[in-house]
């Protein structure tokens, strides 16, 4: 077998040995070895239903992609596209602990996105949401670097998350949100500047009168 640049496999032997071998090698088997063999998650949104099967792990510039849908503080959902940039880490036997680390990718970033979600309202999450997942799941930048997700379990880490689509479910909120963005300043009678808080604070209204019956209590 020759793994390519970027990639690495498994050797197994009856004996319980096992070795990692990093491409670009070409590597030979004895009559007793074989290859550890992952099964990953496949879709959009990521799920077991089907699988691939492979032994080899690209360990550098891994693209994950997926879909998942949040619900906000006051009840509304959002479904964001979003793709995870992967390397390992550290010792290489390792890397091979977990047989589908793409639906462990997925699952630990859903969690962490789903709880950001639920502390806030649409119009804090729906202006910024790229730059704020990213924050959710990379962490704080630190002299511009962000230190990614990271998973000792078997030395994965997310370094990067792209951000492809915020949607909103509900065309009239998502109409009420973006007029008020379109208002982030306003200048009233008297020539002061009205903040983007004013706006948004209309289009909060406005969702809880669209949706009683998730925000709150029914209108009068």
């Amino acid at each position: 077998i020759a793994p390519w640049t970027g990639y690495a496999v498994l050797v197994m032997s009856k004996t319980g040995k096992r070795r990692v071998e990093v491409g670009p090698a070409t590597v030979l088997l004895d009559y007793d070895e074989s290859l550890e063999v992952l099964a990953l998650s496949t879709g959009v949104p990521k799920s077991r239903a089907r699988v691939i099967e492979t032994p080899y792990l690209r360990i550098a510039g891994n693209r994950v992609a997926d879909r998942v849908e949040v619900e906000t503080l006051d009840h509304v959902r959002l479904e964001v596209d979003l793709a995870y940039r992967i390397d390992f880490e550290g010792d290489p036997l390792r890397w091979f602990a977990v047989a589908d680390y793409v639906q462990l990718a997925c699952d630990q970033v859903r969690s962490l996105l789903k709880g950001h979600a639920r502390g806030r309202k649409v119009e804090e999450l729906y202006a910024t949401a790229a730059e704020q997942l990213r924050e959710v799941v990379l962490g704080a930048a630190v002299d511009g670097v962000r230190p990614g997700l990271a998973f000792p379990v078997n030395g994965m880490r997310v370094i990067d998350v792209e951000v492809d689509r915020v949607a909103l479910g509900d065309a009239a909120i998502k109409a009420l949100l973006e007029e008020a963005q379109h208002q982030v300043a306003l200048t009233g009678h008297t020539g002061k500047r009205v903040e983007a808080e004013v706006a948004l604070a209309v289009a909060d209204e406005a969702v809880l009168y669209i949706q009683p019956e998730l925000a709150g209590a029914p209108r009068a």
